[in-house]
């Protein structure tokens, strides 16, 4: 089966070839288009990447064990609040059945 490739296809898959991250099959279509279209080819080398391609993050090794000891303690503290709740919803339901055996004249 053969598909109709469109320029909005290409310049979909234009930042991963420029970027050397698109596949053998991707990096030839897209090298086809280009030789069958060089004005279109042109303007997309002329382009920059998109603006809703992030560039790559490098953190300093201490600033990248800050980050995951902000995320972990973030991640304690969840935890502790979970566990509390479930222990609080258990007190509550514990003295909830306690009371109920009470007025009902049950046995304790």
């Amino acid at each position: 089966m053969k598909y109709d490739v469109t320029r909005d296809v290409v310049s979909d898959l234009w930042p991963l070839y420029r970027g050397g991250e698109a596949t053998q099959d991707s990096r030839t279509l897209i090298e086809a288009f280009c030789a069958d279209d060089p004005g279109f080819a042109a303007a997309m080398r002329a382009s920059r990447v998109p603006a809703g391609v992030m560039p790559a993050l490098q953190l300093s090794p201490d600033a990248e064990r800050r980050l995951l000891d902000a995320a972990r303690e973030r991640a304690r503290l969840k935890l502790l609040v979970i566990g509390g709740g479930i222990a609080l919803a258990g007190l509550i339901l514990l003295t909830a059945l306690i009371g109920l055996l009470l007025t009902r004249g049950g046995v304790l």
